[in-house]
């Protein structure tokens, strides 16, 4: 159908490469967020929404594309948007401001969604059921979670070559590739999914609804203090009333974009925790990131290549894993290793926060995180599937997301920030404290400062002052990274938490069994 030849490696090769683009045309300017908030000049609140609607527009938009792409010829689906995505790609570098740069964002990243659509249909008909679902898998979370860091540090590369439009350009490169590798790969112009469109309209505007409130919360509950602003608590009894009215419009309609039947399977509620617990526990490295930018002073290269250590850990872990669960070996066994490998990431992370540090000691526990990825999302992604029927699939498949990226990963980073910020300011106060003339230390180095600057021509009063203020600053250093700490050895806590849980309840002591549904893996 596809002008594929069966058990052909390359063509397969080149069909997975065709996917790489589309799953980061949001990844490319990652480091790139200093410049794009210089460039516009807008204010920080207005830069956060503004890196949050593309997200989730993009998972919003999930459920319609998904169908709107069924009803497209795949070869004119492809080309289509490959083209489309430079077209908006190119469109965001020439915008006069940030509102405009966001419109084009956004809708490269609805575009991107039918560009993996029509990527993988090619692979999912014709190497499946051939290919066994634990490869199939792995390989999808080899691509994601591998071509992520890769486009980072490239984006980084490029942006240092001249400024951030240096990175769009090298994504509309690979959009070109895109339509070559689609004119050699897809021979007939066919829509083999085609059936009758239906979808739930109604319930997709009350989930838009529902993820606009969560982007509020995201954007402004840090600056608004949460719950301390009454339109923090307006907009939660807004989402608590919004959830009870898709649920009661679950029940009046007879295909919902997520149907409530799924969660019937235990594996489903277990599976969509699991995503969430996944997505709290990778979502810390925005703190590392923190620590690199503001207390080492690394510059974005230097933090996109040291993050490179964490496909060390991805090239080892994902085939291992994939390799084990195709040999039918006992879920627990990669749960366990897994949330090993996570915990000993914030263990050592925890042990290697202090000023000073070079980019080599990050390698061991980036590393441990690549591991941790790659043992547990391959295997969260298929134990959700296990057993669910394919009417359900798409429901399946939006639970995880919700999970993982609305409240884990977004709504959850937003909460993380807030707790950094609280327990910064308990941690300074109680140092602040300390800084009196019984403690010896804090008093012998005010006069080191002092006389520094006596001997650089101050004046009594003028050395004094700047000496205070010198000590107040590693005062608010200190503070921060005994923040980072709390939240690393509490992380390392509840990662080292569901292995007690396994072994304590014997848990998980079986292979993987039956999935139906084919990764679509947004």
């Amino acid at each position: 159908m596809f002008g594929l030849k069966k058990g052909s490696i390359l063509i397969l090769i080149g069909l997975y490469i065709l996917t790489i683009p589309f799953f980061n045309a949001l990844n490319v300017t990652t480091y790139d967020n200093s410049q794009i908030l210089g460039h516009f000049g807008d204010s920080t609140t207005v830069f956060t929404y503004s890196s949050y609607i593309p997200v989730f527009v993009m998972i919003g938009f999930i459920p319609l594309a998904l169908k709107v792409a069924k009803q497209i010829p795949v070869r004119t689906l492809i080309l289509t948007a490959s083209f489309l995505s430079i077209l908006f790609n190119t469109a965001s570098l020439y915008t006069t401001n940030i509102l405009w740069f966001t419109f084009w964002r956004s809708l490269l990243a609805i575009i991107s969604i039918l560009g993996i659509f029509a990527s993988l249909l090619p692979i999912l008909i014709k190497y499946n059921p051939k290919f066994n679902m634990p490869i199939m898998y792995g390989i999808m979370q080899f691509i994601i979670q591998g071509s992520q860091h890769l486009y980072k540090y490239i984006g980084a590369q490029f942006t240092s070559i001249y400024d951030w439009t240096f990175s769009v350009y090298f994504l509309n490169i690979n959009f070109l590739i895109c339509i070559i590798l689609a004119w050699i790969f897809y021979r007939k112009d066919v829509a083999p999914m085609k059936v009758k469109f239906q979808f739930d309209w109604r319930g997709w505007l009350i989930l838009l609804l529902l993820f606009t409130i969560i982007l509020f919360l995201c954007a402004e509950g840090q600056t608004r203090n949460w719950f301390s602003d009454s339109k923090i608590s307006i907009a939660v009894a807004f989402l608590i009333v919004i959830i009870g009215v898709y649920l009661l419009h679950v029940r009046y309609t007879k295909e919902p974009i997520i149907d409530t039947d799924v969660f019937k399977y235990k594996n489903v509620v277990i599976g969509s925790f699991l995503f969430f617990l996944t997505g709290l526990i990778n979502g810390t490295g925005s703190v590392v990131t923190g620590f690199m930018s503001n207390v080492l002073g690394f510059d974005s290269i230097y933090q996109a290549k040291t993050h490179l250590a964490i496909l060390i850990g991805l090239i080892i872990a994902i085939p291992l894993s994939t390799y084990l669960l195709f040999k039918r070996i006992h879920l627990s066994t990669i749960w366990i290793v897994g949330f090993a490998c996570f915990g000993l990431y914030h263990i050592t992370i925890y042990f290697r926060l202090y000023p000073g540090i070079a980019p080599i000691d990050f390698l061991l526990p980036l590393i441990f995180k690549g591991l941790g990825i790659g043992f547990l999302y391959t295997i969260a992604a298929l134990y959700i599937s296990e057993g669910v029927p394919k009417n359900l699939g798409d429901s399946r498949m939006m639970s995880g997301i919700i999970s993982r990226v609305i409240i884990a990963t977004l709504l959850g980073g937003a909460i993380l920030g807030t707790t950094i910020s609280n327990t910064n300011v308990l941690h300074k106060t109680g140092l602040s404290q300390q800084l009196t003339e019984e403690n010896t230390m804090a008093a012998n180095q005010l006069k080191k400062y002092k006389m520094m600057f006596l001997q650089m021509g101050s004046s009594e009063n003028e050395a004094q002052k700047m000496a205070e203020r010198k000590l107040s600053s590693h005062t608010s250093q200190a503070s921060i990274l005994l923040s980072y700490k709390d939240i690393y050895l509490v992380l390392a806590a509840i990662c080292f938490f569901p292995i007690i849980i396994l072994l304590l309840f014997k848990l998980g002591r079986r292979p993987i069994g039956r999935v139906e549904n084919e990764p679509i893996p947004f």
